[in-house]
């Protein structure tokens, strides 16, 4: 394993979910290599923090419970779409989905903070309920949150007692540079962000505009958002990001899976372009190129395939 994969695992044990096997050998390698060691102690400090935070709160007894249930459906929902990934020509695209696993812990963190900064006043101290067991105050919602998806739970006309249910976020600002472990969390995590494509599409292009070469973190975001993401705004902005690298394997690989897989047409040109850039005498290249494109229902990509193939002779 390289320093890449061991980081992604530091999240996983902070949160305990390694096997005794993998922490032995993580924590070998963190005494051993001083980048490695520097990244577990800025993720330990925030997970310390978060911690003493949750202590002073009695949370929701199904917080972690709901959190590992979503998490375990997104990661059949991408386990599902990556079957094709066991074809021989795209096995080795991308090792297991651990970036995934550590950024939906991190985001499970994150959570866990702004449910401890919305249920908490300003003295730092949690009042106590009002209503039922997960009932808060109105006083201690924040000036500065947004309420969304409201609803009556229960209204009582004898008492004129009123209990609501709904979803409170506050806006998050945050200064830092591309290498910080902390900024690269969020912004991972927020290619996460389903409901939101623009701030997914504002992400890739900020990876993209940052990106140093042999940064494998972020080429592996970017390959993330190009085979995952379902908005073909972001797909397309990712394929773009990744179009000097066409050249390395991994990219390749998974600029052939995009071509073999993507509902978009320009996304499969695309790739065939950027494929042919940076390959064009792989003899073995142009033949899975043909194989895979001689069936395309777009003409234009049929086409681009035959000429890359007669390129390649």
């Amino acid at each position: 394993m390289n320093c890449r994969e061991y980081q992604h695992q530091i999240t996983l044990l902070l949160y305990e979910e390694l096997t005794d096997r993998e922490r032995t050998g993580l924590e070998s390698h963190i005494h051993e290599c001083a980048d490695c060691q520097d990244v577990y102690e800025a993720e330990k400090g925030m997970h310390v923090v978060l911690a003493a935070d949750a202590a002073r709160l009695d949370l929701p007894s199904d917080l972690l419970v709901e959190s590992r249930r979503a998490l375990s459906e997104e990661l059949d929902r991408i386990e599902t779409k990556r079957s094709w990934w066991r074809m021989p020509v795209l096995s080795g695209i991308l090792t297991p989905m651990r970036l995934l696993e550590s950024g939906a812990l991190v985001a499970m963190g994150l959570a866990l903070g702004v449910y401890v900064s919305t249920h908490t006043p300003q003295g730092g101290v949690a009042q106590p309920t009002v209503a039922q067991e997960n009932a808060i105050p109105s006083s201690v919602i924040p000036r500065d949150a947004t309420i969304s998806n409201l609803r009556v739970v229960n209204a009582d006309p004898n008492t004129g007692q009123v209990e609501l249910a709904g979803e409170v976020s506050r806006s998050l600002r945050f200064q830092g540079k591309m290498e910080d472990q902390m900024v690269r969390s969020l912004l991972f995590n927020g290619l996460r962000d389903t409901n939101n494509p623009g701030s997914r599409l504002q992400i890739v292009k900020a990876l993209a505009q940052n990106q140093k070469p042999n940064d494998e973190t972020i080429e592996e975001a970017l390959i993330n958002a190009l085979l995952y993401d379902d908005n073909d705004g972001v797909r397309l902005s990712a394929l773009e990001a990744l179009k000097q690298y066409a050249g390395e394997e991994h990219v390749r690989r998974a600029f052939m899976a995009a071509l073999s897989t993507d509902a978009n047409a320009g996304v499969r040109m695309g790739a065939i372009e950027a494929l042919a850039k940076k390959n064009a005498n792989d003899t073995e290249l142009a033949k899975s190129i043909r194989e895979v494109t001689e069936k395309d229902d777009n003409s234009a990509v049929r086409a681009a395939g035959l000429q890359f193939v007669g390129s390649g002779k």
